[in-house]
């Protein structure tokens, strides 16, 4: 840093301690400190009690960090895709007895994460009455889950072991309906994706384990 540039800093803060309001770029300051231009930081922002921001959320922002490549970035909800967290439901009807197999959803893999929160599976016009066919003894009856093809995320409802989805003789329609509540996570506002945690349970007949804490919360 410069003598000029010294002398320049130590100026604005020894009038900012008078007028307890520094503008930089601002002729007339309304804040402690006034920002009205681009800022370069160097090395690391630490905010101690920033407290919560009470006026209005006209031209208020996020700041992120974009995981992808370390750069800060401003979040904008109403510009964006989806938010950082975001919920959907699939209401799926007449669907066939063999269930749901592969529905392409068209969202990125590359840009989100997707999640199955929960469903509902019920007979053809709403109706509460649907069965699984054959025994019982085989788990799970049936299996929901996303996975990623092709660069998007995908979801299947399957019965499992052969089974199938069936409803009452008399019931119309002869089909199923399906709802999937999902889950969908912007990757690059996740500041940690810990991995699989492993734990053998050496078939201990109380059911009680414990496991290691994720790497990083």
């Amino acid at each position: 840093m410069t003598k000029k540039q010294i002398i320049t800093v130590v100026t604005v803060l020894f009038f900012g301690l008078i007028n307890a309001q520094v503008g930089i770029g601002k002729a007339n300051p309304v804040q402690t400190l006034d920002i009205n231009g681009n800022m370069k930081l160097s090395n690391t922002l630490y905010l101690e009690n920033p407290g919560v921001h009470t006026g209005s959320s006209v031209n208020s922002y996020l700041i992120v960090k974009d995981n992808s490549n370390n750069v800060i970035k401003r979040y904008v909800p109403e510009t964006s895709d989806y938010s950082a967290i975001n919920s959907v439901t699939y209401a799926f009807t007449a669907v066939n007895y063999s269930g749901l197999s592969n529905y392409d959803t068209g969202i990125s893999a590359s840009s989100y994460y997707l999640t199955i929160g929960g469903y509902i599976i019920r007979g053809g016009g709403d109706n509460s009455n649907v069965y699984i066919s054959g025994s019982n003894s085989n788990i799970p009856l049936y299996s929901a889950r996303a996975f990623v093809q092709n660069g998007t995320w995908r979801l299947t409802f399957l019965p499992n072991h052969g089974r199938v989805f069936t409803v009452p003789a008399d019931q119309t329609p002869k089909n199923i309906e399906m709802r999937l509540n999902v889950i969908v996570y912007r990757r690059d506002m996740l500041t940690i994706v810990n991995p699989t945690i492993n734990l053998n349970m050496n078939a201990d007949t109380s059911g009680n384990g414990t496991a290691t804490p994720p790497e990083k919360m």
